[in-house]
């Protein structure tokens, strides 16, 4: 029986890509500066808890398929993960210590999807309720289809996910779930 072990994340400013810095200075200019610094604060604790749990379930990375949100199936991801590491991302940071101590990363959502997401989060005034719970939907069902596809019976898999996605109920039952369990900090 394959593992899946589920993280759900919040996603951090590098992640944001070119909408960061109007969203850091949005934020500033209505929390304030202190503010900003207490929330990147309360992320730098999350990644540790996040890091240190999985460190703690003792995983053969050998083994370790690792699935990420927002992570294309293009052939280049590992250089996306790179860059945004590079970029001060600590999920991506956390990636690509995994890979190095020789787990594999799998591109997990379709391109077209993330395309669709990308051009519905430009124009939120076409975007309802409905549209985006169907987009939502249809990634989860395209992630479950790839973890299906690319986590084998004696692999565990490490999924790092936003919290609104729930690709477990896309799962067949031969892979087993388990949510990480993280200290609080």
């Amino acid at each position: 029986m394959a593992r899946l072990i589920y993280v759900p994340v919040l996603h951090s400013t590098p992640e944001m890509g070119s909408s960061a810095r109007a969203y850091e200075a949005a934020f500033v200019a209505r929390y304030g500066q202190s503010k900003w610094e207490e929330r990147s604060a309360k992320f730098d604790a999350i990644w540790r808890a996040i890091a240190d749990a999985i460190k703690a379930l003792w995983l053969d990375l050998r083994r370790v398929k690792l699935f990420q949100d927002s992570l294309p199936v293009c052939g280049r991801e590992v250089a996306l993960v790179e860059e945004l590491a590079a970029q001060g991302s600590q999920n991506h940071q956390l990636l690509v210590n995994l890979m190095r101590g020789g787990a594999t990363l799998v591109g997990t959502e379709s391109p077209d999807l993330l395309l669709e997401e990308y051009r519905a989060l430009q124009s939120p005034e076409q975007r309802t309720e409905a549209s985006a719970a169907a987009l939502l939907e249809a990634r989860d069902r395209f992630i479950g289809g790839r973890i299906e596809a690319t986590l084998g019976d004696a692999e565990d898999g490490i999924l790092f996910i936003g919290a609104l996605h729930d690709v477990a109920r896309f799962l067949p039952r031969r892979i087993k779930v388990e949510y990480l369990q993280i200290r609080d900090q």
